[in-house]
């Protein structure tokens, strides 16, 4: 039997409080546990972390986690790291610039994506990933839990180019992408949001 695809992920610092508990990690290990997916899952906190496990990341030894999943704060175009910590989109390109081909991007992030197509169309051309996805809006972590479960495990069993959209569109989940403003851009240049997602 083959091995499930996999998702690499970064997670950023949620709170100020050390003893807060709130993670990503259980929706991955839920997926890993029914067989879906494999992880790797790694806390960052600065902009020098980001980048060192973006760097291992693209490294031949983990080609076959090909789902980057950044689970932290966001802003439109930003990504926050912790409260002291953040970074663009711009300058995540740049690190890793050409080196993303056949990567399929999940920022789940609030309002990262709340951007222009052109600037989501430099990211993918700077990176040379296959897609992005994620928020154009402000998200409750409980909603955006449920629906990233349905997204994960669509972006590492789907390498269809309109896998993640057709799900989007359909009776059951349409609702929740319209509320939550969920994005998807390819590097083709299609795209596909939410009716009400836009600014």
């Amino acid at each position: 039997m083959a091995k499930p695809g996999g998702v690499f992920c970064v997670e950023g610092q949620w709170h100020d409080d050390l003893e807060e508990r709130g993670s990503v990690l259980p929706t991955l290990e839920l997926l890993e546990r029914l067989g879906a997916l494999r992880y790797i899952h790694r806390d960052t906190a600065t902009p020098q972390e980001l980048r060192y496990f973006l760097e291992r990341w693209l490294s031949k030894k983990y080609a076959a986690y090909e789902v980057g999943f950044f689970a932290l704060h966001g802003a439109p175009t930003q990504l926050q790291l912790s409260d002291a910590h953040s970074v663009g989109l711009a300058e995540i390109a740049s690190w890793v610039s050409g080196r993303c081909e056949g990567k399929r991007l999940y920022f789940g992030s609030c309002s990262s994506l709340r951007a222009s197509d052109t600037t989501l169309a430099e990211f993918l051309r700077e990176t040379r990933a296959s897609m992005i996805c994620g928020f154009t809006k402000n998200i409750d972590w409980i909603e955006s839990a449920a629906f990233e479960t349905v997204v994960l495990n669509r972006l590492v069993n789907s390498g269809r180019a309109h896998g993640l959209e057709q799900l989007m569109k359909s009776e059951r989940w349409a609702p929740l992408a319209r509320h939550l403003g969920f994005r998807v851009v390819y590097r083709n240049g299609v795209s596909w949001e939410s009716a009400t997602s836009r600014r």
